[in-house]
């Protein structure tokens, strides 16, 4: 395995661990556990961290080292509003128009999403969650407004999986107008793919303020 392999190896373990809550805001990242952890050197370790303190995952800590960063409420808010923008745009631009591949994505994620309600797993079901949002958005063929997506969607899961703690049945209901805007997207009215779009994100915003 090459140096640059190893760095990606890092940062995507790290990136992970993170973003699914296993370290929390404020958790201290010393390059000498995560070396004891993922079986690493220092150099992609640190460049790793280099990474995600970009990113705004991590941030560095004069003389004490790395720390997992606290979203605050104005962060997640903002995020909401880059999100509602994007996604309802992606809906309105995409209904009518997809073709039988990407109902198949989207109805085997469903599928999916459906087993981890069921199961209560919230960890499965937002990696899921996440997966069928970022389905929508690439089908408009756009590698910036995907990349974009994926740059969102570290910081949001980590307010979509407090919802989801907060109120277990928060689950079916979330699936439940998952398959409504898969529904949407089949018809053929761009208004109402917006609206279920739109009211589906503006939930979660709502549940934590």
């Amino acid at each position: 395995m090459n140096g640059t392999t190893l760095r990606d190896a890092a940062f995507h373990r790290i990136k992970t661990s993170i973003v699914q809550g296993e370290w929390q805001g404020g958790t201290f990242l010393s390059e000498k556990w995560l070396g004891e952890q993922l079986q690493m050197s220092k150099t992609p370790i640190r460049s790793a961290l280099d990474r995600l303190e970009m990113m705004g995952l991590v941030k560095l800590v004069p003389n004490q080292g790395f720390v997992v960063q606290e979203i605050s409420l104005k962060r997640i808010l903002d995020i909401y509003e880059l999100r509602l923008a994007l996604e309802t745009f992606a809906v309105r631009q995409l209904t009518g128009k997809m073709d039988e591949s990407f109902f198949s994505i989207l109805d085997g994620n469903l599928a999916k999403q459906d087993d981890a309600a069921a199961s209560g797993d919230i960890v499965r079901y937002v990696q899921l969650d996440r997966q069928f949002h970022e389905a929508i958005v690439a089908g408009m063929a756009n590698e910036e407004y995907a990349e974009a997506m994926s740059r969102m969607q570290d910081k949001f899961l980590i307010a979509v999986r407090t919802t989801f703690y907060k109120n277990k049945e928060r689950l079916w209901g979330s699936l439940g107008e998952h398959r409504q805007i898969r529904n949407a997207l089949a018809g053929d009215d761009p208004t109402d793919s917006e609206r279920l779009m739109r009211n589906h994100i503006e939930f979660v915003k709502q549940v934590m303020l």
